[in-house]
């Protein structure tokens, strides 16, 4: 038969005993537990017990139905919980198996006590004297499950920089230097801002001291607009849609021959203003603007394109035999003599 109960009354092992006592029955195992005085150097005053009990009776029963499928010998098993606050010195669970077979029912008992403390839904609070508590974790219990570690990731930015020969390097500067640079860049592009905008809005003098550009501007009207930003409206009378005649786009074909391939040098060049018609004008002027350029930024000179230079041929050196040499020699000796 199966005793099982939860109790707020102190627990007493006798009346236990005398539930499951039997005359065709060993001694009776018990198994028993009290709150322990000191936990993690604290002083323990009490332990509080919660628990759920009618999933715990469930569960309870389960437990005894188990014991008895594996060891057919067990007689009677109780199992008593007190609930509520439990002194020091006081039993909070009884467990007691009585079998014919004392060997059957010392494994009885362990496996029940066992199976209590990870199975059944009951919680333990200790009470310390410090005037403070805390949930005691039962650290067998397979609803415990033990926390992941976090694992710490080392992100670090590598930059890996390719080997670039030195004479494909453009700039070379410090890195102060640099920044240096790219402030000095900025501060010239604000300035041209600013500029632009007190032609646009300031239209005030801005000699007082008293005044400043986001609440004393006004906008500057242009002529013929209603705003200030400048509109340009362009009249395409060459080209329409019904236009299906190709003789409007003739003059974008590029011509041929010689000015064709000046026509390419200008465009590199960056001639933006008119050249002679003039050839030898304008190879003038090309030959003028690669020396310009090659003085002012002589790390360029070797990006132009040096396949069609006309190098002069190498001169062929004579080869003279061993008896050639002697023979100078000898005509050298008798000039001497």
């Amino acid at each position: 038969m199966n005793y099982l109960k939860f109790t707020i009354d102190k627990l007493s092992v006798e009346d236990v005993l005398e539930l499951v006592e039997s005359s065709s029955c060993s001694p009776v195992s018990v198994s028993t537990d009290s709150p322990s005085g000191n936990f993690e150097n604290k002083n323990v005053s009490s332990l509080l017990c919660e628990t759920y009990e009618e999933k715990a009776l469930k569960t309870l029963t389960d437990l005894c139905h188990g014991i008895r499928n594996q060891w057919q010998s067990v007689e009677n098993i109780a199992i008593y919980h007190r609930v509520g606050r439990v002194p020091l010195k006081e039993v909070s669970f009884i467990i007691a198996v009585s079998s014919p077979h004392g060997a059957d029912a010392i494994k009885a008992i362990n496996s029940c006590t066992e199976q209590l403390k990870n199975l059944v839904p009951i919680w333990e609070k200790e009470m310390y004297e410090e005037d403070s508590t805390e949930w005691k974790e039962n650290k067998d219990s397979l609803h415990s499950k033990p926390k992941p570690k976090r694992r710490k990731i080392n992100l670090e930015q590598k930059v890996v920089v390719p080997y670039v020969p030195a004479h494909f390097q453009l700039i070379h500067a410090t890195k102060a230097e640099l920044h240096r640079r790219i402030e000095a860049f900025q501060k010239m592009k604000r300035n041209e801002v600013n500029v632009k905008n007190i032609a646009e809005f300031c239209t005030v003098d801005r000699s007082s001291e008293f005044i400043c550009a986001r609440i004393d501007s006004t906008m500057k009207s242009r002529t013929d607009s209603k705003g200030h930003v400048q509109v340009d409206r362009v009249l395409d009378t060459e080209y329409r849609r019904d236009q299906f005649s190709s003789k409007n786009f003739t003059k974008y074909i590029p011509p041929n021959g010689v000015g064709e391939r000046l026509q390419n040098i200008e465009t590199p060049l960056s001639f933006d203003k008119p050249v002679p018609i003039d050839i030898y004008r304008r190879i003038k002027l090309f030959e003028g603007r690669m020396l310009h350029l090659e003085s002012i930024s002589p790390e360029y000179a070797h990006f132009w394109d040096k396949v069609n230079t006309i190098y002069p041929k190498p001169i062929k050196k004579k080869k003279f035999s061993i008896e050639e040499i002697d023979a100078l020699i000898k005509d050298l000796e008798n000039q001497i003599d």
